[in-house]
């Protein structure tokens, strides 16, 4: 891409990483983010003096796209829709965009692409890629989680692997497995992306606000597939209903060149894996046998299929029955993912931060009794959440809703038949102090949205810690 004009779009982490990439590659970079409060001196020091670097922010859109005239490529960070006017703009003057996760892939190494492990999903992604990581590194290999995980895949291509994983001595950049958490936002806009080892966890009502219909949304997770080869692997969850139905479809499963290998909880006649009694039982390309994971901390049905998704991975990397067991056994759960933060007046409290959709909020309530006083709440992604009525009517004895769709939820609850109560709170403490006094001991105490955090919190590990704080300080 030497002497091409580059314009970056968006200047969080992923666009920062891009910007100080391109530089060295190009002879001129733009830069927009529409935060008006944007000052690239004070996110990156290091760029401060790169004469060929011009940063627009805030409401100089148009600016920008009078500027396309001289682009001759747009990288996008997740964060940026399709639909925005400079994209758009820019498609009609055939100017190509991709996502900085394309950019990455067109820097690497074929032995570097051969070592990619990339996973995407409604739920489940960020448990996944770290559990893959974890059992690659406790097994005796060089890995990487990277990806929307919050590092990069770019940042990933020069470092010193001692710098990154806390070990001893220096790896040569090509033989580090890199397992890539992969959004729908970043496989919009993929040319040649094409993960040796591909997975698809599941596909659920979530970005519809962006991606307009469930068949758009379903579409894109499936462009993971797109270029693999027969050489490559793609592994997919045949408990999940959308996936499924996605499967039926002649131009999609025709379309698959890889080499395909299904999971589920249960015994079926396509699964590859399955879950029986406190075992794994496993039988694709030429392995087969089973492991036992009883006392694995990752409770929850969605995460023993989290788990088989990370056995298949581990076991197409080489690793061992045993080892990898041991690692099963010994991973703890991430943060703000179903983490029991722990008792207040006998109230069991669990911070469920990172379910922003109905569907993980669901699959939480599935480890509970009829027990539970929920927080709900944040901002509306433009999903159905009238699937959460049936659940909450089996499970929970108390609903306390805040965000910008309380009253929206609280519209949707009053119309249906139910049998908890509702009450509604005008920020996270008040909601911490409802749900502290209507909930009685040996009862439970959930933080699980269903909604994205960003109308009242920077992101949902902010909402999480925040509610961890609220608990501590009344206990």
């Amino acid at each position: 891409m030497d002497k091409k004009k580059v314009l970056v779009l968006g200047l969080g982490k992923t666009g920062i990483s891009v910007l100080k990439k391109v530089h060295k590659l190009s002879d001129e970079i733009i830069g927009f983010d529409n935060n008006p409060d944007y000052d690239i001196t004070k996110e990156c020091k290091y760029l401060r003096n790169i004469k060929n670097i011009s940063i627009y922010t805030g409401d100089k859109a148009d600016e920008v796209i009078n500027r396309l005239n001289k682009v001759d490529l747009i990288i996008t960070s997740p964060g940026v829709s399709g639909d925005n006017d400079i994209i758009l703009s820019a498609k009609e003057r055939k100017i190509p965009v991709i996502s900085e996760l394309e950019f990455s892939w067109q820097l690497m190494s074929e032995k570097q692409r051969k070592n990619t492990i990339a996973v995407t999903g409604t739920n489940g992604k960020t448990t996944v890629v770290s559990l893959i990581n974890y059992l690659l590194n406790q097994c005796g290999k060089q890995a990487i989680a990277c990806g929307n995980i919050g590092n990069p895949l770019l940042d990933t291509l020069e470092f010193e692997i001692n710098e990154i994983n806390n070990t001893k001595g220096y790896v040569k950049n090509d033989e580090i497995i890199r397992v890539i958490e992969v959004s729908s936002f970043q496989l919009e806009n993929i040319i040649d992306f094409s993960p040796f080892l591909a997975v698809l966890l599941n596909i659920t009502e979530d970005h519809i606000d962006r991606h307009k219909s469930m068949d758009d949304y379903a579409k894109i997770k499936f462009k993971i597939f797109k270029n693999q080869s027969s050489e490559a692997y793609s592994i997919l969850n045949l408990d999940d209903e959308y996936t499924n139905k996605f499967l039926k479809k002649p131009e999609i499963i025709g379309n698959f060149k890889s080499k395909l290998i299904f999971y589920s909880l249960h015994k079926k006649e396509k699964s590859n894996l399955y879950y029986e009694g406190k075992s794994i039982f496993y039988d694709f390309y030429g392995k087969n046998g089973d492991i036992n994971i009883l006392n694995r901390k990752l409770v929850g049905k969605h995460n023993i299929l989290n788990i088989l998704a990370a056995f298949t991975a581990a076991k197409i990397f080489g690793l061992k029955d045993d080892e990898i067991s041991k690692s099963i056994i010994n991973f703890n759960p991430l943060e703000h993912r179903l983490e029991y933060v722990g008792e207040i007046n006998g109230i069991r409290c669990f911070n469920d931060s990172k379910a922003t959709n109905p569907d993980a909020t669901l699959k939480a309530l599935e480890n509970f009794n009829k027990e539970v006083t929920i927080i709900l709440g944040g901002l509306d992604k433009e999903v159905d959440f009238s699937c959460l009525t049936p659940a909450l009517n089996k499970k929970v004895k108390n609903v306390i809703l805040i965000g910008s769709c309380k009253d929206k939820l609280s519209d949707l609850f009053s119309k249906k038949k139910q049998n908890f109560k509702v009450f509604k709170a005008d920020s996270l403490e008040m909601a911490v102090e409802i749900g502290l006094k209507v909930s009685k001991r040996g009862e439970v105490f959930l933080l699980s949205p269903a909604c994205a955090s960003m109308d009242m919190f920077k992101d949902y590990k902010d909402r999480g810690e925040k509610f961890k704080k609220l608990l501590l300080k009344s206990n």
